[in-house]
């Protein structure tokens, strides 16, 4: 590999072989089209040879692009078998704590992974911090972060763990009550600004589900409501496994689930393994069989 073709190089390049365009790698890495393209023209030029093929119905890679795709890809699979490895080896004796940020969504993975860390090391703790300020990381205050949109920060380590899936849920009492309900009318549990303007609930509303009677602006507080038969809700599907999917009509955004760090924070031995951990329990969450329909 050119010592002029970096990792952050590499993973533009990286996200445009595994989307076909400047357009959706850059809805993947959270930066602008005109973005990515400047950025792969530039090591283009580093280079002296061109690795993508522009076309008007996307883009793909020259034996160049490939060549380097393939050696970031076994790169970045060699670095998290060594992460994995380097985790197992730690001792007991680790001692520190790991402060986590993170949306209502996602408490319950992170307390799992810290039932899971603290049990192998007694000498650690984990502060969780549940709150929408995701900029905590970038500015030292937490060390480890789950998003679900990617800033582009280039200080920041982020790590994709897959897609979030949404639906629309209610509790079957709910449903025995008003046994024949469709989107204009059922009863939405609605969230309230800023969180009313996720895509998923833009989504919604435009399929007819603007019935609110109920808003709230917090998650917790809306899964509780639909738990209650109180109405439905937009709710990802990992946090609704007890409840009933409707409208199976209304199609809804997944959105790209992140684990982020700071490579400062990745140099100690106590964090880099509750992140191992943590990862682990996040791929075991979104991976999990989706509720039926």
């Amino acid at each position: 590999m050119n010592s002029e073709a970096n990792w952050d190089d590499l993973r533009l390049l990286l996200a445009v072989s595994r989307r076909g365009s400047f357009l959706q790698a850059g809805q993947l890495l959270g930066i602008a089209a005109s973005t990515v393209s400047r950025r792969i023209t530039q090591l283009e030029g580093s280079l002296g040879e061109p690795l993508v093929e522009r076309g008007v119905e996307g883009c793909w890679l020259t034996s160049r692009g490939q060549s380097l795709v393939e050696v970031a890809l076994a790169a970045e699979e060699g670095l998290r078998r060594q992460t994995v490895v380097g985790a197992s080896r730690l001792q007991t004796e680790l001692c520190g704590s790991v402060l986590v940020s993170v949306g209502e969504g996602f408490s319950s993975c992170v307390l799992e992974a810290s039932h899971r860390f603290t049990s192998t090391h007694p000498r650690c703790s984990v502060e969780l911090l549940v709150t929408a300020d995701f900029h905590k990381i970038v500015r030292g205050v937490a060390d480890i972060a789950i998003r679900t949109a990617h800033l582009g920060e280039p200080s920041l380590i982020y790590r994709s763990m897959g897609t979030l899936a949404y639906g629309v849920f209610a509790d079957a009492a709910y449903l025995k009550r008003f046994p024949v309900v469709s989107p204009a009318t059922a009863v939405n549990i609605a969230l309230l600004p800023p969180l009313d303007m996720l895509p998923q609930m833009r989504a919604s509303r435009a399929a007819g589900l603007e019935h609110a009677q109920i808003r709230v602006n917090s998650f917790a507080a809306q899964i509780e409501a639909a738990r209650r038969g109180m109405g439905v809700a937009v709710l990802p599907r990992i946090l609704a496994k007890d409840l009933i999917a409707v409208f199976p009509d209304i199609q809804l955004p997944d959105m790209e689930v992140y684990l982020v760090t700071r490579p400062q924070a990745l140099k100690q031995a106590h964090i880099r393994s509750f992140f191992v951990i943590l990862e682990q329990v996040l791929r075991e969450a979104l991976c999990a069989v989706p509720v039926e329909e």
